[in-house]
């Protein structure tokens, strides 16, 4: 197949010499990095805008709860779908659909002159983020053939999606000071240009030779059971349980079963079941989650800490986050060596546990605690991520094949969407019960009506403080301050507790060998057909007996 990149049996042994794309994979691997920071910044680029957008568009507060959430929405529901259709269709002609969705959805919500055309162009938005991201892992998969080099690889596009959603608040903030809301995403046009001709140049085309037979029925139950999955938990964070998000909830749970059993019995599923058979697929899957449940959360409580009770600006807060980014640069790229060395479960455990032990620095936060413990807790937080998001997706796209990578990526960057979500929700709803409960007791001077309203979170707290004269005002604040502080120390108390648990269930469950080169394989250069990664084991094959296998081969 000319001008295919085929790695059924596991790439080329000296790095890539004859495989379509591979002496210029790095340059590759840059065109796909730029356009997953634009995917990743756009979901926290637009926090920034809101009072600059609300001012202009004048929005219902459903209508901006939509212009918020649809992008995150529809990325959440197609990414498995585009995925397994960019396997089969081609990923780079994909990747370049995906570029120009983006782009063209980016000058629609650039000029949107109402909410109905910004909410119609920030989910147009979603679907080219959601073609977009798992075409990314996919072609490293099948670009990068030689073992370290994609661990590499993977390293720096961990990096690129932190890098985004990290730095999405200081450029919208910078774009907010010198032009109008829009150009927050006007910024996405000339960069999607780039790409779309950059990786027409540079990226090689690959797809799975023989594709099976499209399952529209298990497309349809995977969107449709996602979407109203994460519609019911970001509906549940904001509204709590009303019967709208018990609704929608059963009814994604209902679907995504029914979603399994299809794909348990048909002969071509919408993707591989026996993918979720490998421990360190599956336990890699629920810790990408869970990473990203502690990551989001944090986010949330950190910038309502700073701007509320700190009275730092967006732009302010976004820069405080800087630590996080930093680290993680540095986690990632040690992983890379790390993990082909010592293997998955030892890189995920490190990566777990340094989350999940910052998340105890932040459990005894007052409102006057200084910034240098913030710092802290981000470069740690910041240094397990970069660790476990680069284990976790070599552990992923490892074990799938070259030629089903796409599923395997859209899987994957589910999960991260179903983590961030589930964080915000989650944690963001024991806070403000924890808040609420905190700020029972009456303040001398303050009436009952000015209080309910002020048991509503922090942001009504503070308002209502203000707009009260003398005293009372101030004392409000002071028992705001207070509460809110208490609760996400305890809600840091918990996350942190999770994870460390899940650090021990990676011990626990991830095999030993589970993502190691063997010693054969590194004197051949990284072949990945001498490593431990279980793309080809066997049903009922042990780890140790693919192990020993390698060793005596």
């Amino acid at each position: 197949m000319d001008g295919v990149v085929d790695d059924r049996r596991g790439g080329d042994k000296g790095g890539g010499g004859e495989v379509p794309g591979a002496k210029n994979r790095w340059a590759v691997l840059g065109v796909l990095s730029l356009s997953l920071l634009v995917v990743a910044l756009d979901l926290t680029v637009l926090n920034v805008a809101l009072p600059t957008l609300s001012t202009e568009l004048k929005p219902s507060s459903v209508q901006l709860l939509w212009i918020v959430d649809v992008y995150s929405l529809v990325v959440a529901g197609l990414l498995i779908s585009c995925g397994t259709l960019g396997d089969r269709l081609g990923r780079k002609r994909f990747l370049c659909l995906g570029f120009i969705v983006f782009g063209a959805a980016s000058a629609a919500a650039a000029w949107a002159n109402g909410p109905e055309m910004l909410i119609a162009a920030r989910a147009l938005l979603g679907i080219g983020a959601a073609i977009i991201m798992p075409s990314t892992l996919s072609i490293i998969r099948n670009v990068f053939t030689d073992r370290k080099e994609r661990t590499v690889a993977l390293a720096v596009w961990a990096t690129m999606s932190a890098a985004g959603a990290a730095v999405g608040p200081v450029v919208g903030g910078v774009m907010i000071e010198h032009f109008w809301w829009g150009s927050v995403f006007l910024i996405n046009v000339p960069i999607m240009i780039f790409a779309l001709f950059a990786a027409v140049t540079l990226v090689p085309e690959s797809k799975h030779p023989n594709p099976p037979r499209w399952d529209t029925i298990g497309a349809v139950l995977s969107i449709t059971g996602l979407i109203s999955l994460v519609y019911a938990i970001q509906h549940g964070g904001a509204e709590g349980l009303e019967a709208q998000t018990i609704v929608t909830g059963v009814l994604g749970l209902v679907l995504l079963t029914a979603l399994v059993l299809r794909v348990l019995r048909v002969p071509d599923p919408l993707f591989d079941p026996a993918l979720f058979r490998n421990r360190a697929f599956s336990v890699a899957v629920v810790s990408v989650v869970l990473a990203m449940f502690g990551m989001g959360g944090l986010m949330l409580l950190l910038t309502q800490h700073w701007q509320f009770i700190g009275g730092a600006s967006p732009m302010e807060s976004g820069l405080r986050l800087l630590p996080l980014l930093l680290a993680t640069m540095i986690g990632a790229p040690i992983m890379s060596v790390i993990v082909p060395r010592y293997g998955t479960r030892y890189a995920m455990m490190i990566g777990m546990g340094l989350i999940g032990g910052a998340f105890f620095v932040l459990m005894n936060v007052k409102p006057d605690t200084e910034y240098w413990v913030f710092a802290i807790a981000l470069a740690g937080i910041g240094a397990g991520a970069g660790c476990a998001m680069t284990a976790a997706s070599d552990a992923i796209m490892s074990t799938a094949e070259a030629e089903t990578a796409g599923g395997a990526a859209g899987i994957e960057e589910t999960s991260y969407e179903l983590g961030n979500g589930l964080s915000v929700a989650i944690m963001g709803s024991v806070a403000s019960a924890l808040f609420r409960r905190e700020m029972d007791t009456s303040v001398p001077g303050v009436d009952e009506k000015s209080m309910d309203a002020a048991r509503e979170g922090i942001a009504d707290a503070v308002g209502v403080a203000k707009a009260l004269p003398g005293s009372g005002g101030e004392a409000l604040e002071r028992q705001a301050d207070n509460a809110f502080a208490d609760a996400f120390g305890f809600t840091s108390l918990c996350t942190g507790i999770l994870l460390v648990l899940v650090a021990i269930a990676v011990f626990l469950f991830i095999p030993r060998e589970a993502g190691r080169l063997t010693p054969a394989a590194e004197g051949e250069g990284g072949d990945p057909e001498g490593s431990v990664d279980l793309v080809k084991q066997a049903p009922g094959e042990s780890v140790e007996n693919r192990t020993e296998s390698a060793d005596r081969a």
